[in-house]
């Protein structure tokens, strides 16, 4: 579509606002993280690279890449009294969710709160 296909029609989306409930952290599953990321979040808690890759990180499934490891309760590591220690260096894959990606059952777990935005 161009915008000349668009002009006057009114699109409008839904964005989820995060209410930081920490409920997508204790859902089963893998949080894979970059270079750049496990580097971001090393500095974040004053660690090495090499550090936060041995005490945070796992190798996944077929050897390709790294996850972030998970509690003996399914949570995620970094999840420390319902706050996540990283916040402010999570990985592109925590932030976005759940607008860019979900999973099957999400919304019955996670508290965001819907927004609709007009383009």
């Amino acid at each position: 579509m161009n915008d000349r296909t668009l002009r006057g029609f009114i699109i409008m989306m839904t964005h989820y606002q995060c209410g930081r409930c920490t409920n997508c952290c204790n859902w089963p599953g893998e949080v894979i993280v970059s270079d750049i990321e496990t580097t971001a979040m090393a500095k974040e808690l004053g660690l090495s690279a090499n550090e936060f890759t041995e005490k945070y990180t796992k190798l996944r499934e077929q050897r390709r890449g790294l996850t972030l490891k998970n509690n003996q309760n399914v949570s995620r590591v970094l999840l420390k009294d319902r706050s996540c220690l990283v916040h402010s260096t999570k990985p592109k894959q925590c932030k976005d969710f759940p607008n860019n990606w979900r999973f099957k059952g999400w919304r019955q777990i996670c508290d965001a709160t819907p927004k609709k935005i007009i383009n």
